[in-house]
């Protein structure tokens, strides 16, 4: 069903369809870098390598020591000569969408045959965490050791068991060696023996269900664990297992699932702490949500097809944010849904498609009958489907008709020129009595356009779901009949404050009601008591009222009554008692 949507909505797209978009997000993957290596029986100059790390990794980058490198997952390098080579391999992921990145480096001895080479290997006590037993591993015509333990105390043992004093790091060298032909048969291995105190690990994870995902039950798993662990084996009651740090999985069916995390820190090959935990993890539920889209008193098509097409999309609603969730195009008997959605509150916005037979007749409306999304019906989903769940569209005023023209671009606040045009948004305009008469949605460029609009004063409101705007106010008659370049913003926040007016210590906001009819009012913050004078002006400079009106330090609501003021447009402006112009807004007097 959801793929089918996803094809819909692609064909729809190349006719404009609106669309709800979100900022692309950006995933961090855990990546393990591990691998062992194994020398080849035939050949004690070749190695095979092979990749043991977890996690989403695309790219595998090998540095071998000697110079030589490569990209293969699990190569086999052959050494030019024998000796100890610090070998590395990085892994990471190609996805620009997921961050994931780690690097493991051992040291590998290779032995030439007929030549000296110095190795060991080391072990520690498992009763005294200071003693450490070292087991010699050279080759070649060798018959003499020397140890220096680099705490200045040294050992001519093959194999010494030696106990360091305390805590630290300590840098031990074996030279081996022919005492009788030391100039052709000497070699050195230096190696870091860690000293520290007894590790303690502790497993312990957190889950989230991943609410976006198209696929039910499927849920994110973050190790939280302690003690620096570098082993990871998770075990879930389905039989999935994974070696990564962090896991994604999907539970097949609903219920209570076990959830268990061994994690391991080991160090040279030597498990130095362990810990396991298990949690009861209870999947989420789901159920089907549908209804009727109503244009007028019958659903879409319904009960027969007239050539409308509906498209509905499904927001979360977590907070003050409105997450999109999904969207679904139909018209078979004006009936949409959506199966399996998570249970929680949310919000449904319909609209007929561009092309549609009564596209222009009707509004884009939320469930709750409602044009803008802060009034919409907030949808439960707690226990139960919902079959019912119709949203009505609102009619518009699209048979007014006159010589006007209204157009200018959308974009987001503070971004200047059209770095921040919203291609695709909504713009309703309302009349001079606040009742939407007409809506539009922006070209890819942000722009928008409407025509035929007989002459009077406009509101222009930007409806995004989730985001805030501000009303517009807009004038056309026969002396201007078209109103250009108007810009329109969008915020992500609720447009509450006013602007500041440099220097002066007030801010202002608009007009309102604007039109107005036997008044008009404006909050005004001052940074202390104030006497403000207001003056209203006609286009020419007639002045049509004066007065002042104390305000105190803090935020005011000034109210001036338009009894004495003709029908018309004028400029409303406020001054300081020295006459300094603070503002000057447009208003209009019906």
């Amino acid at each position: 069903m959801r793929a089918v949507c996803m094809i819909l909505i692609l064909y729809l797209a190349a006719w404009q369809v609106p669309a709800q978009t979100a900022d692309a997000v950006y995933n961090t993957v855990s990546c393990s870098a591990s691998f062992s290596s194994e020398i080849d029986p035939l050949n004690p100059m070749t190695v095979h390598f092979h990749d043991n790390s977890g996690g989403q990794i695309t790219l595998w980058q090998w540095n071998f020591g000697d110079g030589s490198t490569s990209t293969t997952q699990n190569p086999v390098h052959t050494y030019a000569s024998g000796g100890t080579y610090f070998v590395c391999l990085t892994v990471s992921n190609s996805d620009p969408l997921f961050t994931c990145h780690d690097v493991m480096c051992i040291a590998i001895t290779i032995h030439e045959p007929g030549t000296c080479v110095a190795d060991y290997h080391y072990t520690f006590d498992a009763v005294d965490q200071f003693k450490v037993r070292f087991t010699d591993l050279s080759t070649g015509n060798i018959n003499r050791w020397h140890w220096n333990f680099g705490d200045g105390t040294y050992s001519d043992d093959r194999n010494p068991n030696h106990t360091f004093a305390t805590f630290g790091k300590y840098n031990v060298c074996l030279t081996a060696y022919n005492s009788d032909s030391a100039a052709t048969c000497t070699d050195v291995k230096c190696d870091t023996v860690a000293i520290t105190t007894p590790a303690v690990c502790h497993a312990d994870f957190v889950s989230e269900l991943d609410t976006l995902n198209p696929m039910p039950n499927t849920y994110r798993f973050y190790s939280i664990s302690s003690g620096e662990p570098n082993r990871f084996r998770w075990k879930f009651d389905d039989g999935f297992t994974s070696d990564a740090q962090h896991v994604t999985h999907h539970f097949q069916s609903y219920g209570t699932h076990e959830v268990c995390l061994v994690v391991k820190k080991e160090e040279h090959g030597v498990v130095v702490c362990a810990d396991s935990t298990c949690k009861a993890i209870v999947s989420a539920k789901y159920f089907d949500l549908g209804g009727h889209m109503f244009a007028g008193s019958f659903p879409i098509n319904n009960p027969v097809n007239q050539g409308d097409t509906g498209v509905v999309y499904l927001f979360r609603a977590e907070g003050t944010k409105l997450l999109p969730q999904d969207t679904s195009v139909f018209s078979n008997m004006g009936y949409y849904a959506f199966p399996k959605t998570l249970n929680g509150s949310y919000i449904i916005r319909a609209m007929l498609t561009p092309g549609s037979t009564h596209y222009a007749k009707y509004f884009p409306s939320y469930y709750g009958n409602t044009m803008h999304w802060k009034g919409a019906g907030i949808l439960q989903l707690t226990d139960s489907n919902s079959y019912v769940s119709d949203i009505h569209m609102l009619s518009t005023a699209d048979t007014i008709a006159g010589p006007g023209i209204i157009r200018g671009m959308v974009q987001r606040a503070y971004s200047p020129g059209n770095s921040g045009a919203m291609p695709i948004t909504e713009v309703v305009v309302f009349n001079d009595r606040m009742n939407p008469v007409k809506f539009a949605f922006t070209d890819k460029w942000g722009q928008f356009e409407f025509t035929n609009m007989p002459y009077g004063a406009y509101q222009l409101y930007v409806e995004v779901p989730g985001k805030y705007s501000r009303l517009t106010s807009v004038w056309i008659d026969a002396a201007g009949p078209v109103a250009d370049s108007i810009r329109l913003e969008v915020f992500n926040h609720d447009v509450t404050a006013v602007p500041l007016i440099a220097g002066q210590g007030i801010r202002t906001g608009d007009l309102f009601p604007n039109p107005a009819a036997t008044s008009v009012s404006l909050q005004v913050e001052l940074a202390q008591n104030t006497e403000l004078k207001f003056v209203i002006r006609t286009l020419t400079g007639t002045v049509a009222w004066t007065g002042s009106i104390n305000c105190h330090a803090g935020s005011n609501t000034v109210t001036v009554p338009l009894y004495s003021v003709k029908a018309g447009m004028y400029l409303f402006m406020i001054n300081m008692p020295d006459g300094t112009l603070v503002a000057a807004k447009k208003l209009l007097r019906y």
